[in-house]
């Protein structure tokens, strides 16, 4: 899949304070009294064909993440030194000027301090590009301040019907649902059909939730089943099927059946007023989801959390509609996205715009914010170079290298664009918040240890 990019004019930041006062977190849905949390299996997603593009993301079921051994190395963001010589933070920005001029004309890149919001370096800060995943970012936000970090996606399985024959399993837009789950929640439901003896039912999958699914302005055709499903209220185990509803209601129908009761047929429909549930499953709390979602950078997990953030609001149901409340959301944290173009929520979208400044307003804001920054900067969440994510395998060539552990960033990438935005922890302790964006070079190895190099700078190691 594609990343999408933002533009944004300049707005002052909210403080920590008002940025807890103004989140309004929701209070987190009722748990399965026994969720399943089984490790996922992994899905390879298809080559890019080497040239780079959609390397930075993912689709299919995410691994438990497994900390490098050493992560505890890192500085954690919280601004300790090492024992290696810095160079003048003073002659920062010319250094930074410098190495970004190979990048230029389509270029947007800002850096400012973290502890104080000054500005430090900016350059074409303004110009609206393709930010690629970093897109992602303003997903994550609009998901946690819709639904609250603790959020729970309780997907029902409900009962309902003249005979009380008529089975529902409602879609509610969990990304993460998977076949064991699902098998759980088909052995509950048999389990109170017999006892009431029903054995014999008609089976509907109700994803409704969503409207029926269309393509993001900026996606192109090939897109759709290679880096991105279509978008649907019910799917399970990442599976890239163009109908994601009817194949988890065949697999539900298997584990009832499975378990001696007889499926006369299955539909899709909408679960009738008066049905009572017999069964649900519960996902993992949204923190989890949104942290694997920014580390691997996942493409599904955007999609349906922009469409579920979107419709607990109440907003339209297009896309035009989910994307305006992503924009409202982000503005509640000082975040102007002004002049920018917001089509989807994963960066696939060849639509997008997004410009640095945006960004890295957005990352100091989820930095300041107590409730947001454990989840987006915590060890399972947001990559660490030269260590975990979309990030494992980048800084490892000097003089970038002098970065690995110090930058905690989300990437973003098409086959014309390359960005990055976050925090760097420097050698002389400070933290400096960073987003850069290029558009118009071919995203491959040089365009990647050149974006590494810039970012490298910001920690003074360089």
């Amino acid at each position: 899949m594609r990343h999408p990019r933002r533009t944004a004019t300049t707005t002052t930041l909210l403080t920590a304070a008002g940025l807890v006062a103004a989140l309004g977190l929701a209070a987190p849905a009722t748990a399965d009294p026994a969720p399943a949390r089984v490790p996922a299996q992994a899905t390879t997603p298809p080559d890019p064909g080497g040239e780079g593009e959609h390397s930075d993301t993912a689709t299919g079921t995410i691994p438990p993440f497994a900390p490098p051994a050493r992560i505890d190395a890192a500085p954690e963001l919280d601004g300790t030194a090492r024992a290696v010589s810095a160079l003048p933070a003073s002659g920062l920005p010319a250094r930074l000027t410098s190495r970004s001029t190979s990048m230029l004309p389509a270029f947007s890149g800002s850096v400012v301090d973290a502890s104080t919001g000054s500005s430090i370096w900016t350059r074409q800060s303004t110009t609206a590009l393709r930010p690629g995943s970093t897109m992602k970012l303003l997903t994550a936000t609009t998901a946690m301040r819709t639904l609250g970090t603790r959020h729970h996606f309780v997907t029902p399985v409900l009962r309902g019907g003249s005979r009380g024959d008529h089975v529902y399993l409602k879609g509610v837009g969990d990304p993460t649902l998977n076949s064991f789950r699902l098998d759980k929640m088909a052995a509950s439901a048999a389990y109170q059909l017999k006892k009431a003896g029903v054995r014999t039912v008609s089976l509907r999958v109700d994803d409704t939730l969503f409207p029926a699914p269309t393509n993001a302005p900026g996606w192109e055709r090939s897109d759709v089943g290679q880096w991105v499903t279509p978008v649907r209220a019910l799917a399970y185990d990442g599976r890239m099927e163009q109908d994601s509803t009817m194949d988890t209601g065949r697999r539900f129908r298997a584990e009832l059946v499975s378990r001696g009761i007889t499926v006369r047929d299955l539909h899709r429909g909408r679960t009738v007023p008066g049905a009572r549930q017999i069964a649900a499953g519960s996902s993992p709390e949204l923190r989890r989801i949104v942290g694997d979602m920014l580390r691997v950078s996942h493409n599904d997990y955007a999609e349906k959390l922009l469409w579920a953030s979107a419709m607990k609001a109440g907003a339209p149901r297009t896309w035009a509609g989910v994307t305006a409340h992503s924009r409202s959301q982000v503005a509640h944290y000082g975040v102007s996205t002004s002049g920018g173009v917001l089509a989807d929520g994963s960066g696939l979208s060849r639509s997008n715009r997004l410009t640095s400044r945006t960004l890295t307003q957005l990352v100091l804001a989820l930095h300041r914010h107590s409730i947001m920054r454990p989840v987006v900067f915590g060890s399972a969440s947001m990559p660490v170079a030269g260590r975990t994510g979309t990030l494992e395998k980048r800084f490892g060539t000097a003089p970038a290298s002098c970065a690995v552990d110090r930058v905690r960033a989300k990437t973003g990438s098409l086959r014309d664009a390359g960005a990055m935005a976050g925090i760097a922890t420097g050698i002389d302790g400070r933290r400096r918040v960073f987003a850069v964006i290029s558009n118009g070079q071919p995203y491959d190895a040089d365009l990647r240890a050149r974006i590494d190099r810039l970012v490298a700078t910001t920690t003074l190691c360089m």
